[in-house]
């Protein structure tokens, strides 16, 4: 029994997506002309093989792909037009798991009620709630990766469903689960429905599952809706057949013979998995059937055979691919009325929209903090022990570069290498794993900006970067005794360095998607820095090409910047660097935050 108030709760209209691919531009029609509507409360269930179209339709609905023609319009707001509006009323469970895997589940549930809008007392009341609801007691404490699959995955379903949000997407909501927890799931999804009229879009390729859950199912394939309707209207387009569900021994396949064989009293599709065939017959060859199997076909080479009544299952495979996935008139979507005017969002006031931009940046840095303090440590040593070894070590090159012109090329060189280390490559690959593990759509989901991300990222790496800065100076200072100039220029040069390379260390990840490349790309950053660009070297020391090179790289002008600070020289040079350091840091965080996949694509 569905929530009924008679309310729509997602309305589209010719939905079509195109995409260009390959090297001559082909086009490829991810959805084709879908027009559809889910009434508010509705379980919608979403079937498919995979390439049929349904995570287009998702990205879609969750504002992140837009349409090349048509509209989405959820609980009457237009989803083009005002996709932060409907990412506010929608909780999203993504098949690849959901990101802040190093922070305990009871944090996680908490700062993801808080990234969607609630108030610090409802996240806690709710994260409290769910907890109980889905059993997590006993691991409440516990980091989210360090769980069973089952159980990360009932955490990531309660993440899903912090906010009280009026939409649920859901994509393989009971993967690694139990029966018991399915059936959890499934009783908790059913609840919402009836009593609060949340609205869930379940895509799933477990049909037997989805026939007793859903309201509604809608069947895709090649971008197009093949059949829509409740699953006894489905079911009911196979007719008054009886289904055998047939396990051939050694799970082998049946050969042509033993096709045609059976072929000759029913129509035969392959089940679910190898060995299994589907045979759908008319009652009154039900004898015949049975005699074909038991008989014809022999004993010697059936393992089990079952009896019953067609199932969505049924439905499902005879609709995969083939002419047999042309629509079927009686079950495609009917024409909606016209649509009503799209609801008008409110915009916050100024002051509320600065507000939620700091609560953002507030618990997405927390989750940041969190999900390092696994390696803090041995981060902090690194950027303790490499400057002291690189200042301690390459002073002692020759005959001893301890005059102050060589120290301050080493302090300030050892303090750049370090930042860029950790500012550079680190947050490269942070950015990369963010990507290749599927996080990255997870936080697009999210009522949050690129700017909360993005600052919450980088300030993440300052605390770790900051004491490479420091660090050459204060052993410099204690080995040799060199007096440098500490100068208020400090407090500006310090932190733009640690702000420039992490830029370009976040452009790099977010450019490259392959995170080899990444690998690849930061690591020779790091060798150019260290054996051929200015920053340990003095630029009259390296030939011109390299010279050239080393100016088109930004640690060249932070260790300028540094050194011309630490010797007390502010002139002209010195706010080139800081110029240079500035425009490179805009550009950086601009070009991460243009390539960033989050808004309309």
């Amino acid at each position: 029994m569905a929530y009924e108030d008679g309310a729509t709760a997602i309305e589209v209209r010719n939905l079509t997506r195109v995409y260009q691919t390959g090297r001559n531009g082909d086009q490829v029609r991810a959805n084709d002309d879908l027009t559809f509507s889910i009434a508010r409360g509705e379980v919608f269930g979403l079937l498919g093989a995979n390439g049929a179209g349904k995570t287009t339709l998702v990205s879609q609905l969750l504002g992140l792909v837009r349409p090349t023609s048509g509209s989405i319009r959820i609980e009457g707001v237009d989803v083009v037009s005002d996709p932060e509006a409907v990412k506010a009323m929608t909780g999203f469970l993504p098949q690849t798991g959901l990101s802040m895997r190093l922070v305990e589940v009871r944090r996680a549930l908490h700062y993801t009620g808080r990234l969607r809008g609630q108030s610090e007392k409802e996240a806690r009341h709710q994260t409290t709630e769910l907890i109980e609801e889905l059993g997590l007691e006993s691991v409440a404490d516990r980091y989210v990766d360090q769980l069973s699959g089952g159980m990360m995955r009932l955490a990531n379903f309660g993440m899903a469903l912090m906010g009280r949000t009026r939409l649920l997407i859901l994509d393989e909501p009971t993967n690694e689960l139990d029966p018991r927890n399915r059936r959890l799931i499934w009783d908790m999804v059913a609840r919402r429905s009836l009593t609060e009229g949340t609205t869930v879009v379940l895509v799933t390729h477990n049909v037997l599952e989805a026939e007793k859950a859903v309201h509604r199912v809608g069947v895709m394939h090649g971008g197009r809706l093949t059949a829509l309707g409740t699953p006894g209207e489905l079911k009911a387009t196979l007719g008054d057949k009886v289904r055998m569900e047939l396990f051939v021994k050694d799970s082998e396949s049946l050969k042509p013979a033993e096709m045609s064989l059976l072929e000759r009293v029913g129509s035969v599709v392959p089940g679910g998995r190898e060995g299994v065939y589907l045979v759908h017959s008319d009652p009154e060859s039900m004898p015949d059937l049975v005699k074909a199997v038991t008989s014809d076909l022999g004993m010697a080479r059936v393992d089990d055979f079952k009896l019953s009544r067609p199932t969505l299952e049924d439905v499902y495979l005879s609709m995969d691919g083939g002419d047999s996935a042309a629509p079927i008139p009686e079950l495609v979507a009917k024409p909606l009325p016209a649509p009503e005017p799209a609801v008008p969002v409110a915009r916050l006031p100024l002051k509320e929209r600065a507000r939620r931009l700091l609560v953002d940046f507030k618990y997405l840095w927390l989750e940041q903090m969190l999900e390092v303090r696994t390696t803090w440590t041995w981060s902090l040593l690194f950027g303790l022990l490499m400057p002291v070894a690189m200042v301690f070590g390459l002073s002692r090159i020759g005959g001893g570069l301890n005059d102050p012109t060589s120290l301050l090329y080493i302090v300030s060189g050892a303090a750049i290498f370090s930042v860029a280390t950790e500012g550079v490559a680190t947050l490269a690959q942070r950015i990369g794993v963010i990507k290749t593990d599927g996080m990255m759509v997870y936080y697009a989901s999210l009522p949050i900006s690129k700017a909360s991300f993005v600052g919450a990222l980088v300030l993440s790496r300052l605390i770790l970067i900051m004491p490479g800065l420091i660090t050459p100076m204060v052993a410099a200072g204690l080995m040799y005794d060199v007096d440098f100039t500490i100068s208020p220029a400090l407090l500006l040069v310090l932190p733009l360095s640690c702000l420039a390379l992490s830029a370009i260390g976040l452009a790099i990840g977010t450019l490259i998607n392959s995170m080899d490349l990444i690998v690849v790309i930061t690591n020779l950053l790091i060798f150019v820095l260290l054996l051929a660009a200015p920053v340990l070297i003095p630029p009259e020391s390296l030939p011109l090409p390299l010279q050239v090179l080393g100016y088109l790289l930004p640690p060249t002008y932070a260790a300028d910047a540094l050194r011309h600070t630490l010797s007390g020289d502010l002139g002209a040079a010195f706010t080139l660097d800081i110029v240079v350091l500035t425009a490179m840091t805009v550009f950086g965080l601009a070009g991460a935050a243009r390539w960033i996949r989050w808004r309309l694509a």
